[in-house]
């Protein structure tokens, strides 16, 4: 699968029954091992027909524009080599019949914006795209771009029945933001595209009704610091016949996850059933 130059690409689910998961804001490497170990083990016994990265999976601290820490071992191929081994991890968990997505994060997108600035000239070389680098074609999953472009139509949007899925970044996404969880979906999906939502980005987990609308807040896969406000976490739905059912959230706390009668321990193998 290829990226898309559409403004949303869309998955159509006409007739069709399909069970959604969607994560968010991997920011490799500084991924929190126990919560990606809980939802892989979530993914195997929920068996998702579509799974979702909705942006940040790779971090690239070393070509970000802020001030950096000069002991940071953290480069643009160790980057990518550690997220290559997620994404291979996670395609071997899911099948090869289970639709996968990696939706571009602002995080991403430094990528293309190093390019961009210091080596202009090296535009359209094979083989220096992020999805070459990441060998999606070779793993069967589609990149759902977004241009950095001030005047870009690629806005990074994927809609799978009634829920257009977003990174949540505002120049990429046109989304908006807030630091307390739901405020910023809820404008993303009342004041702008008028349509059911889910976002990352914020790193917060929530849940928000109003109305028919419904939005998701997908949480992050990442170390929290303290103090942060984030919550690591991801979410779920099912589509039926272009109708999305069933919205949940799921709040990973400290390194266990406790649902349908069974405790998901990030640090174990297995999956225990919680005694009544």
């Amino acid at each position: 699968m290829n990226s898309t130059n559409l403004e949303t690409k869309v998955n159509e689910m006409s007739g069709k029954y399909k069970k959604v998961m969607l994560t968010s804001d991997y920011h490799i490497p500084y991924m929190k091992q126990e919560s990606y170990n809980i939802t892989k083990k979530f993914a195997k016994k929920y068996k998702p027909n579509i799974f979702i990265i909705n942006g940040d999976l790779i971090d690239f601290y070393s070509i970000s524009s802020f001030d950096k820490k000069p002991d940071r071992a953290d480069t643009v191929r160790t980057d990518i080599t550690q997220a290559s081994k997620v994404l291979k991890d996670l395609r071997k968990i899911l099948g090869n019949k289970t639709e996968m997505y990696l939706l571009v994060g602002n995080h991403e997108a430094r990528f293309q914006k190093y390019l961009w600035r210091h080596a202009p000239e090296l535009y359209g070389v094979s083989g220096l795209t992020l999805p070459e680098q990441l060998k999606l074609k070779d793993l069967n999953i589609e990149y759902v771009d977004a241009d950095n472009d001030y005047w870009a139509e690629t806005k990074g949007h994927l809609k799978i029945g009634d829920f257009v899925i977003m990174h949540g970044d505002s120049k990429l996404n046109g989304a908006s933001y807030s630091k307390y969880s739901c405020y910023g979906l809820k404008n993303t999906m009342l004041n702008g595209i008028q349509q059911n939502v889910a976002q990352g980005h914020s790193h917060r987990l929530g849940l928000f009704y109003h109305n028919d609308f419904v939005g998701l807040e997908l949480g992050c896969l990442c170390k929290t610091p303290d103090m942060s406000n984030w919550q690591n976490g991801f979410g779920t739905f099912e589509v039926y016949n272009n109708k999305s059912y069933n919205h949940r959230v799921y709040k990973i706390k400290g390194n266990q996850l406790v649902v349908n009668g069974s405790v998901i321990d990030g640090k174990k193998r297995v999956i225990k059933k919680r005694k009544h």
